[in-house]
């Protein structure tokens, strides 16, 4: 059986394939079908949906939201239904994404990083900036020697020119997804750093706001972890999904990884529809 994964980035946020070019990739490592998930915008879905419509590909357009919850908390959206119109909420997001870009540049002008902000551009071929092309424009100009060096000296959270983004709360990001068509399925479990009893209390609060999904297949989950989200996805009748959270040259995982790693296919498609019909 083919595998689906439902988690991938454009250069229409942090990745550095092309929305049409991802499509391209998926044929070629015999997936199932793709979900295009960048952050905080759906800027890449129009030419990702007409790609896999032209190649034959099943393409479910997404996003992935940052919330304002503990640590690192994302939240995907997956478009298993037509897709409305793009709610004045996430507008307002990627304004304050570009803001946030602008005082990036300024903090690490002030170190002495001076960037070119048209090369910067370059970078995001056409899509939103982010951390990820601060880095590669900071390693080409020999500021750093690697994209990683760059966020454990520059960019992580806690670094000189670190500048946090505007987030949603849970409740208001799962009301804005299912307002505008998406299933939200609570992405790489993992990064919340919880331990099992509050897990049982996060998830059914989270389920009661809107919550559909959970991500048990991603390349940050061991398997005793991933089993211990498919328990809990089945004791609260959540759907289970898969994702290999690609994003081309910025992340050492491959796109074949849910092929080697999820038993997942197009069946979950059809489960994450049922599941938001019916609540």
């Amino acid at each position: 059986m083919l595998r689906l994964d439902l988690h991938t980035h454009s250069t229409a946020s942090d990745g550095t394939f092309c929305p049409r070019d991802l499509i391209r990739l998926a044929r070629r490592c015999h997936l199932a079908g793709l979900a295009l998930c960048d952050h905080d915008t759906v800027d890449g879905l129009e030419e990702f949906i007409q790609a896999g419509s032209e190649f034959g590909l099943p393409a479910i357009g997404g996003v992935e939201l940052s919330l304002e919850y503990i640590r690192i908390t994302h939240l995907l959206g997956l478009g298993v239904k037509a897709v409305g119109e793009s709610a004045p909420a996430l507008k307002e997001i990627q304004k304050f994404r570009s803001e946030r870009n602008n005082r990036l540049f300024e903090k690490l002008a002030g170190l002495g990083i001076r960037l070119d902000w048209e090369r910067l551009l370059e970078f995001s071929h056409g899509g939103q900036l982010g951390r990820p092309h601060f880095a590669r424009a900071m390693m080409e100009a020999g500021f750093v020697s690697n994209i990683q060096q760059a966020f454990d000296r520059y960019l992580g959270k806690g670094r000189p020119a670190y500048v946090d983004k505007v987030r949603l709360r849970p409740q208001q990001a799962l009301e804005f997804l299912r307002k505008n068509g998406f299933a939200p399925v609570l992405a790489h479990p993992i990064s919340l750093r919880l331990d099992k009893a509050q897990w049982l209390d996060v998830i059914p609060q989270w389920k009661e706001w809107g919550l559909i999904g959970l991500e048990a297949f991603h390349p940050d989950q061991e398997e005793d972890f991933r089993d211990f989200i498919i328990k809990m996805a089945k004791r609260f009748k959540l759907v289970v999904t898969a994702g290999s959270d690609y994003h081309g040259a910025n992340k050492k995982t491959p796109l074949t990884w849910v092929r080697d790693n999820s038993p997942l296919g197009l069946e979950v498609i059809t489960f994450l529809r049922e599941a938001l019909d019916r609540s």
